[in-house]
């Protein structure tokens, strides 16, 4: 594979070659077709070539008929309409072994950047590279920044026609695999960072354009604002009451075509639609604070790169999120006015773990790191109860959530029917008990306190699973934190990997059953840089408990830490779940220790697959 990009700052242009080598059956099927996006708002396709190279022969298949242009809309999914359309052609006759290569020009720059450039050239990809190189052109008068990553060669510098060039070039790349759960953040490329800006304050000065602290309100906005403050006494229930209509009474929607890519929409004007994306509904917040006289700032956000930011060049390319920083009683907190339904003190609502943020205000200066709060929690509480030792059971879960948890759920709740929530409940626990049925919910909604709990009642018909040697057992563990913990396929860590965050959990298994049980009680606990777990299992009559909890004490791994995280999780696997089993004789009421495997009854651990669990966890949690 090649690849080109040649970039003419004078005339606001980008020419692009590649080439591929298709190497196989499944190549032909998946290297067939050449798309190419562009926004026809400000910018112009112009295709130059595309041929097929054959045996020494050129085949030319530039013809502008076959190309189609789609609006295939690629962000739908989350609501944001950019207008960028495709042009695609699906080549004929393309064989095991042909060299794929075309040719095209992107004209145009986005206006609201005020032909300000930034970009980010990568000099690695998954895929081999025969040769890799980039050219920028730059007029006289326009000072480019550089920052490379990674063993960048530097670049070779001349002139043309009055103009500085920088070029790289680079043969024989290797391929760079990502491994399994890479931190968003963690970026291994070589790349070249490039930049007109000098400072992140010139970034905000650019951003305080888009989003004036000064902004007019229609009277509808000030009639809406007059009724938080006739109801509410202090900052912080007008804070609240503000967050909580943009939250929920602004539906989360995008027209992103041209300007609006970055430049928000009037706040009159989201208010009257009552629809916005991110930055509309940020703004529109922070216009509704300020005209109560609470301070109050639109934040530009990288959800993905988070605290790399800082490691990054100054760039109003830099962002894809806003959110909001809101002053009360001499403390700052941050708000996300995307995350609807939020409840509890304003004080205590949840934030993402965003880390890095850029506050759109006149003393701005630089990034502002933001510390994360983690009140996210939840307590599990399993209650299995069995009638009979021929088999039939019921299984009640009351989960009690917090923060990021309650948010998460509460939105299940309203944008789910019941039938869905129970259908997607049920195939969690089919993953241990293939008989299971659910046979109804509940909720209840703690507005003041933001905790939201569910109760799920199931039905199980076939409690005991028969074993070829007459014995009767029941595997139960921790399900849903045991789902939580990430089984990575590469061990074998040359990479940082993910971990879900946050998450704490409390999970308690209580199972009855229909005669007393005697088992070995024991008690482990386990905690690392990464994590904490603990568990304890008894039995008191009739009645056998497991209480454990868990919690992810950061977001990732460091390859440092892996190994020790390994040998940890492992070790978690195999204390943490377990098995009841019941002899020949089902009318003995004595039990004997758990090591004695002759006895009529005993407990005995027991590894269950993780994997399918886990994928069942994510429907139902998340």
């Amino acid at each position: 594979m090649d690849f080109e990009n040649q970039v003419y700052l004078a005339e606001q242009s980008e020419y692009f070659r590649r080439s591929k080598k298709i190497l196989s059956q499944a190549g032909v099927q998946n290297g067939s077709e050449i798309s190419v996006s562009f926004n026809p708002s400000f910018q112009q396709l112009i295709f130059h070539s595309i041929h097929i190279l054959r045996s020494g022969a050129i085949l030319d298949k530039l013809k502008l008929s076959n190309i189609k242009i789609v609006q295939q809309e690629k962000e739908l999914d989350n609501f944001i309409y950019n207008g960028v359309l495709d042009a695609v052609l699906i080549l004929d006759d393309v064989r095991k072994g042909d060299i794929i290569e075309y040719s095209y020009t992107i004209k145009g720059y986005n206006p609201i950047f005020k032909n300000k450039y930034a970009d980010e050239y990568n000099m690695n990809f998954s895929v081999p590279l025969y040769e890799i190189y980039y050219k920028l052109v730059v007029p006289p008068g326009r000072k480019m920044n550089f920052k490379n990553d990674n063993q960048v060669p530097e670049p070779v510098l001349t002139t043309e026609h009055g103009q500085q060039v920088f070029e790289w070039n680079k043969k024989n790349i290797a391929p760079l695999p990502i491994q399994d759960y890479t931190p968003s953040w963690y970026d291994p490329n070589a790349k070249i960072l490039v930049s007109e800006y000098t400072s992140w304050k010139e970034v905000n000065d650019w951003a305080l354009e888009l989003f004036p602290v000064k902004k007019e309100l229609s009277s509808v906005v000030q009639n809406k604002i007059k009724e938080i403050e006739t109801s509410c006494h202090t900052d912080a229930e007008k804070a609240q009451a503000a967050l909580r209509f943009v939250q929920d009474d602004i539906r989360y929607m995008g027209i992103e075509m041209g300007v609006n890519s970055h430049r928000p929409a009037d706040p009159s004007k989201v208010f009257a639609q009552r629809f916005g994306d991110c930055k509309e509904k940020s703004y529109l917040l922070s216009c509704m604070l300020r005209a109560m006289h609470i301070d109050a700032s639109p934040v530009l956000i990288n959800t993905v790169d988070k605290k790399n930011l800082e490691n990054l060049l100054p760039s109003s390319r830099d962002f894809d999120h806003v959110t909001v920083r809101v002053k009360l009683d001499g403390v700052y907190y941050w708000y996300d006015p995307t995350i609807a339904f939020q409840r509890g003190d304003i004080k205590d609502l949840f934030y993402p773990d965003y880390q890095s943020g850029l506050v759109i205000a006149d003393s701005t200066t630089a990034l502002t790191s933001i510390v994360f709060r983690n009140n996210s929690y939840q307590h599990i509480n399993e209650y299995f109860r069995v009638t009979d030792m021929k088999g039939n059971g019921t299984l009640t879960v009351t989960t009690t959530y917090k923060g990021a948890d309650a948010d998460r759920i509460r939105d299940d709740f309203n944008n789910s029917s019941i039938a869905e929530l129970m259908t997607s409940y049920q195939k969690f626990y089919a993953s241990y008990y293939e008989d299971i049925k659910a046979d109804s919910i509940a909720y209840a909604d703690n507005d003041s306190t933001g905790i939201f709990t569910s109760k799920e009642y199931y039905s199980i018909p076939k409690f005991w699973m028969e074993e070829k040697d007459n014995r009767s057992i029941f595997s139960f563990s921790a399900f849903s934190i045991n789902s939580t913990l990430r089984r990575v396929k590469e061990k074998q860590r040359h990479m940082p990997f993910s971990l879900v965050f946050p998450a704490k959990f409390r999970e308690t298994l209580t199972i009855e059953l229909p005669r007393t049980w005697t088992v070995t009680e024991s008690d482990n606990q386990i905690k690392n840089t990464s994590y904490a777990y603990n568990y304890k299992f008894y039995c008191v009559d009739n009645i056998v408990h497991l209480d454990a909890d868990y919690e992810n004490l950061k977001d990732h791994v460091t390859v440092e830490e892996a190994p020790a995280y390994f040998k940890d999780i492992d070790l978690s696997q195999d204390f943490a779940s377990f098995e009841i089993s019941s002899g020949n004789d089902l009318a003995t009421a004595k039990s004997t220790p758990a090591g004695n495997k002759s006895s009529s009854n005993y407990i005995s651990f027991l590894v269950i697959g993780a994997i399918a669990i886990g994928v069942a966890w994510w429907n139902k949690r998340r």
